[in-house]
Formats: C-alpha cells, sequence, structure tokens
C-alpha cells in the first residue's frame, strides 16, 4: 500500500507490515505500533542516507515486518564494498539508538517504560535484520563478502539456502513455544514465511544481475567515452567461469592471456567474453576465444 513520499522518496506498507500492525493494534497497543513504525523508519533512514552518501539515489522505500528495502537506482549493480555498507548502516543505527534510549531510560520517571520498549525495539531490529538470510541486511553482507570469492548468482543462491534454513529455524521455535508454552508466537511466525517468501525472489531476481551491470557499463562507456578499467591476466587453459567470477560491477575488465611460457597470445574486452559466452559455454577455455 503506497502511503504517500517523504523528501520524494515514495513510501510503501507491506502487507506483512500491516498485518504486523493490525495484530498490535488488535491487542490495544497503539502507542506501541507508533514506536515500532519510527523505529523502522529510523533504521531505513540510515540506509537511506549510506546510500545518497555513496552517490546513488533513493526511489522507493517499503516497509517490511522487520526493517524495510530501499529501492535505489543501480543498488543491485553495486560493487561489494557499497553494498555491505549500506546493509550495515541500518543495524548500527538501530544498535546506536538502542544504547541511547537505554541511557536515557535511568531514571526517566514515567518515561522509563516507554524508552525501555524502544530500546528493546531497536535491539531486535537490529539482531533480526543481521541474520544471514534475504532480503535482510545480514544476507545482504553475507552475500556480497561470498561475491567477492565466487559468481554473484552462486553466492546468492548460497544465501538463499542458508534463508530457507534461518526461516525453518524460526518456524520451529515457533512451534517449541507453542508446545511448551501453549502460546503462539505469530510475530515469529510472519518472519518464517516472510523469509521463504522474499529469499526466493532474490535467487530469482540475482539472474538479471550479470546482463545489468553489461549494459550499465556499455552505456557508460558509450555515453562519457571513457571509465575505469582493471586488467586480468590469465592462462590459456583457464575456463572462463573462472574468469567472470572475477568481474566486479564498477570496472571495466581487459584480459590479457599467456601461454605456459607465459608469452601474450592476446587479449580480449570484458563484452567480448560476455557475447562468446554465449556460444561457448561457461566450461570453454579463454584460448578458444581468440
Amino acid at each position: 500500500m503506497r502511503a504517500g513520499k517523504i523528501a520524494g522518496v515514495e513510501l510503501i506498507l507491506n502487507n506483512w507490515f500491516l498485518i504486523l500492525i493490525a495484530i498490535f493494534m488488535a491487542a490495544g497497543l497503539v502507542s506501541k505500533v507508533l514506536l515500532i513504525f519510527s523505529a523502522v523508519l529510523w533504521h531505513e533512514s540510515a540506509h537511506m542516507l549510506m546510500a545518497v552518501g555513496l552517490g546513488y539515489r533513493v526511489k522507493q522505500v517499503e516497509l517490511l515486518p522487520f526493517g524495510a528495502i530501499a529501492r535505489i537506482d543501480r543498488l543491485a549493480d553495486a560493487g561489494a564494498a557499497s553494498e555491505i555498507m549500506i546493509a550495515a548502516a541500518g543495524p548500527l543505527a538501530s544498535m546506536g539508538l538502542a544504547v541511547l534510549c537505554y541511557a536515557l531510560g535511568e531514571g526517566a520517571g514515567n518515561w522509563q517504560e516507554v524508552l525501555r520498549f524502544f530500546t528493546d525495539i531497536n535491539l531486535m531490529l537490529a539482531g533480526f535484520n543481521l541474520l544471514p538470510a534475504l532480503p535482510l541486511d545480514g544476507g545482504r553482507i553475507l552475500r556480497a563478502l561470498l561475491s567477492r570469492r565466487r559468481d554473484y548468482r552462486d553466492a546468492t543462491a548460497i544465501v538463499v539456502t542458508i534463508s530457507h534454513i534461518t526461516g525453518g529455524l524460526l518456524l520451529a521455535f515457533a512451534g517449541v513455544t507453542f508446545w511448551l508454552y501453549n502460546t503462539l508466537n505469530l510475530t515469529m511466525l510472519i518472519a518464517a514465511v516472510f523469509l521463504f517468501l522474499t529469499a526466493q525472489t532474490e535467487n530469482r531476481l540475482a539472474g538479471f544481475r550479470v546482463m545489468r551491470i553489461l549494459a550499465n557499463k556499455k552505456a557508460e562507456l558509450t555515453g562519457s567515452g571513457i571509465m575505469p578499467a582493471s586488467h586480468l591476466t590469465a592462462m590459456k587453459t583457464a575456463t572462463i567461469r573462472e574468469i567472470i567470477r572475477l568481474f566486479g560491477s564498477e570496472e571495466y575488465y581487459i584480459v590479457h592471456v599467456v601461454d605456459k611460457d607465459f608469452k601474450l597470445c592476446g587479449a580480449l574486452t570484458e563484452t567480448e567474453i560476455w557475447e562468446g559466452l554465449i556460444k561457448k559455454g561457461v566450461k570453454a577455455r579463454i584460448s578458444e576465444f581468440l
């Protein structure tokens, strides 16, 4: 549901977020709903400020049950370092606010209970978002770290598997709680279902990232006539799979191919490799592309 715009950024309330809010309101906890809403906005504002500071433009923010997703131009094509910085900003901001509220809560009189609840909410937001599951911040950080060593799609698939395991553990925890205490933890159930559904979406989107990155690079190079480049050196026997996993999103790559005596056999641009990949496949040797 669209809830308007804040500073030109469209605000959307996710259906799962609305369900969680409705549960709190049905229980007569309207004031706590407002505190949860403000905590989520604070968390997401940190993401947006970091993204803007790194030169990205924020178009839309969708509030989720335990955080939010900021839709930022070209963020999906960002390098690992940028993705880590943007993802980590939210949990750090939530933890910082929790520490401040805890410090202010001592001797706060009538406000002590409110500050204690706000502290708990921010700690929960930070802790939950640091779980290694997509689309949570922890999952994005883990995927960015893995993508430094392997293909982005492989990294996404690994984190999606971890996301499903995490969702299963949350579901099991809710079941055990119900069995032991006869109490149904709806929040935990919503979180588990949310992770199962959204993680699979991330897996489907990952396949389009490579082509988007290449298209953006070609557009930038064509438009400006120049862009940063990196050079790689590969033996003739190296496979294309081994080479493309080293390609980053923020530089254009040129691969120098050498033989066993380290004599230069030729050079290939990133575009030539991707275009040849369609015909020859990822298991082909780089020497077949010369």
